[in-house]
């Protein structure tokens, strides 16, 4: 309300024009790769080289070694694991105690492992027992043992030495003394007609993640309810046997006060670890049933989905589930089927069988509460952990593999709940059960191998076939790359992807390049050539690229496996991602990359190559910016051109990355005016936020000068009614001394100094 004004006096009012966006938040880095476990296709953010080991691992790959070198400078990066998304085959053999039916006791599944390796042959010879088996694998006799307690144990035996590994291992019968047959089948993925048996199809039709069986109620009037199963946030076959999943403190609806439903507790654990001791990762306590609770199972731990579908011909990231995930390693997932209130977690369905044989050994379950031999409530009954015929059934399952119902679990068959006295604390410590998640699964056949350095080819990057725009590892990484697409939805300025080059995956390569320019707010480190191309192969691998959304380096440097503590190759990204951050961090993005100051490449024990000057100038003429060696100042990054073919200001990295910043911040500071009315007022609220950010830039030395235009001249009656507000920002950027050019001038003695 206007202040009315009457008598003579000095008035003041207020106009507050400082309401603006927060500001862009800290934006980092995409890296996008394999790793060691963690979800797939899906971008996570971490802060710390801590978190990113907890989530994803670390492993031979060189995304953990990219992310490292990043956040050793930077305060966040953004995590897109890649997995295989196609179907592979594989050949098995099944070695049985009878002779050539599948109605014999399963020891073992044999599978081929390496990525040429093939059986051929596998033939048990006549007169061995389970003690002592006589094998020939593809021409080559071996004696193995199906006795763990032996060197010659069969997995001992065959891991790493021959074609050949165990895939599932099932010793319980290893103390019968029956001959077994005297030649095994081969079994082969696909239509194929044995003699013996049809095989089951041992094949992946892409990642999946893990999941426990159905969670079941106690007998409720002859029946067992499905209520929930537990899912693993992350992908792959790691994803198998990194938790364990523990219910406790089951209480009846019949024990807890004023309600219908009952409670129970929920803790994650390691999977290795025993009840004596225990390594938990996280607890929920006194969860329920009730859909009304604060407790309520799926709210206290979390059951969002987030999966791919194909919308408007385009593939999109999308999300199910009401309550956000508060647990890091599960999600739940309600069963569809009602089931009485008073019903309570109680046991489990069976597990997947990998094999269809009512003769596999089930796996184990602990029906008494003892550790070391002696009663203790803090033992779980429920799967046994402690016996290898368990731990098989968490390797690689099937596709369409069976569920055996007599392995089910149910924990009211061993204990009475219908007496247990709840004010006797004991007796509800009791009531407890663990399982563990099944079915996750690589999506990338186990045989072939992780390729780096010099054993890169198109065919295979760290296992990825991205050999063109239809090979299954170049449609993962088209993928994964799509998932950050969206520069509304996923914030960053960078995108590295160590292991892919130009010369032998450029389809992935240019995929990267175009979603950089679509985005036009971030910056594509690529690399080019592998560890022993030349300088004419690199600088004739860029000859057709043409674009300032891209950089690339030469050569390979080598660094420190942390993992193994031992020296390895590594493509360029790998190391100039941590260079951009620590640029960023003791100065902006608009400062250049390279140099003395800024370049030093901290991590590298020595490039491949020690260029020469003219080296240098071969490969910046060519828009390759050189990595050198200097004596006494290490390795550094000596050069700062984009892939732009044009001479102009954005042929330099700190030009483009200045317009980049400038772009997010402007952006995301102004996006408070859209809908606001297209008057003198908004305008100036627009100028209000501009000029003193771009001032404030032109004082850390980004700019020489600019100038803003928002007013009546740019929008005009007819841009008004197209209901536009247009702006026009000027900009001068500040360029980098490249080339220090000294003119030393000899005078005669007498001769003056010019002016």
């Amino acid at each position: 309300m206007a202040e009315t004004i009457v008598s003579p006096g000095v008035f003041t009012q207020e106009k507050d024009l400082s309401f603006l966006a927060e500001g862009i938040s800290t934006i980092g880095a995409a890296i996008i790769g394999p790793t060691e476990k963690g979800p797939a296709f899906t971008p996570v953010q971490v802060t710390s080289q801590n978190e990113f080991a907890t989530k994803f691992g670390s492993g031979t790959y060189y995304t953990p070694y990219t992310v490292q070198n990043y956040l050793k400078s930077a305060g966040i990066v953004t995590v897109v694991r890649v997995l295989g998304t196609s179907s592979y085959t594989r050949k098995f053999v099944v070695i049985t105690t009878s002779g050539g039916t599948f109605d014999g006791k399963i020891l073992a599944v044999i599978g081929a492992t390496g990525s040429d390796a093939t059986l051929t042959t596998f033939t048990i010879h006549t007169g061995s027992t389970l003690t002592s088996v006589r094998m020939e694998i593809n021409g080559t006799a071996y004696t193995a043992s199906f006795d763990s307690r032996q060197a010659n144990y069969i997995t001992n035996v065959l891991s790493g030495q021959v074609p050949a590994e165990v895939v599932y291992n099932f010793p319980t019968f290893q103390s019968m003394s029956v001959a077994l047959q005297s030649t095994q089948s081969l079994y082969t993925i696909g239509s194929a007609s044995f003699t013996n048996s049809t095989p089951i199809s041992m094949s992946s039709a892409g990642y999946d993640h893990s999941y426990t069986p159905w969670i079941v109620s106690q007998a409720m009037a002859g029946s067992y309810y499905d209520l929930f199963k537990l899912h693993t946030l992350g992908d792959g076959v790691d994803a198998n046997t990194q938790i364990k999943i523990g219910i406790f403190d089951i209480q009846r609806a019949e024990e807890v006060a004023n309600s219908d439903y009952g409670k129970f507790s929920v803790t994650i654990r390691k999977f290795s670890d025993t009840d004596s001791r225990p390594e938990v990762y996280e607890t929920f306590n006194n969860a329920t049933l009730d859909p009304d609770s604060v407790n309520y199972l799926p709210r206290l731990i979390g059951d969002r989905k987030a999966y791919f579908r194909t919308i408007g011909g385009e593939s999109k990231l999308v999300y199910e589930g009401d309550w956000s995930n508060k647990s890091s390693y599960i999600r739940v997932e309600m069963a569809e089927v009602a089931h009485p209130k008073g019903a309570v977690p109680m046991g489990f369905n069976g597990l997947s069988t990998p094999y269809p044989s009512q003769n596999l050994p089930t796996a184990s379950f602990a029906t008494t509460q003892t550790i070391n031999g002696e009663t203790n409530t803090r033992a779980y009954r429920g799967l046994d952990f402690t016996v290898t015929d368990t731990k098989s059934y968490f390797n690689e399952v099937p596709q369409g593999a069976m569920v055996i119902s007599s392995s089910a679990f149910h924990l009211d068959a061993y204990i009475d709940i219908s007496s247990s006295d709840s004010s006797d604390w004991s007796a509800v410590a009791t009531r407890k059960f663990s399982l563990a998640p099944q079915g996750g699964s690589d999506g990338i056949d186990p045989r072939i191998g992780v390729a780096k350095g010099e054993g890169i080819t198109s065919a295979n990057t760290q296992r990825f076939d991205c050999t063109n725009n239809g090979t299954a590892g170049s449609l993962a990484y088209k993928k994964a790359i799509d998932t950050i697409a969206n520069p509304d939805e996923i914030d960053v300025n960078m995108i590295i992807v160590p292991g892919i080059l130009k010369r032998y995956h450029s389809y992935v390569a240019n995929y990267v390049i175009n979603t950089c320019e679509e985005r036009g707010d971030c910056f594509y480190i690529m690399d080019t050539v592998g560890l022993v191309d030349s300088i004419a192969t690199q600088n004739s691998e860029v000859t057709e690229i043409d674009t300032n959304y891209a950089a690339t380096y030469y050569p390979w440097i080598k660094i420190i496996d942390p993992n193994t503590n031992k020296p390895e190759w590594a493509p360029p990204s790998v190391v100039m991602a941590g260079v951009y951050a620590f640029n960023d961090k003791v100065s902006e993005e608009w400062f250049a990359p390279a140099g003395l100051n800024r370049g030093g490449i901290t991590s590298a024990i020595e490039a491949y190559t020690r260029l020469t000057h003219t080296e240098r100038d071969t490969l910046y003429n060519g828009r390759v910016n050189p990595i050198a060696s200097f004596p006494g100042q290490g390795v550094v990054a000596w050069g700062q051109k984009t892939l732009q073919a044009r001479a102009s200001a954005l042929d330099r990295v700190n030009v483009r990355r200045l317009l980049i910043a400038l772009k997010k911040f402007i952006a995301s500071s102004t996006r408070y005016l859209v809908f606001e009315q297209n008057v003198t007022a908004t305008r100036n609220r627009f100028s209000n936020i501009v000029n003193p950010y771009l001032e404030s830039v032109q004082n850390r030395a980004g700019l020489y000068a600019f100038k803003v235009v928002m007013d009546e001249t740019n929008n005009t009656a007819d841009v008004i009614d197209r209901n536009q507000l247009y702006g026009q920002i000027y900009l001068q950027p500040a360029k980098t001394a490249e080339f220090i050019v000294l003119d030393f001038n000899i005078l005669p003695t007498g001769a003056t100094f010019p002016e």
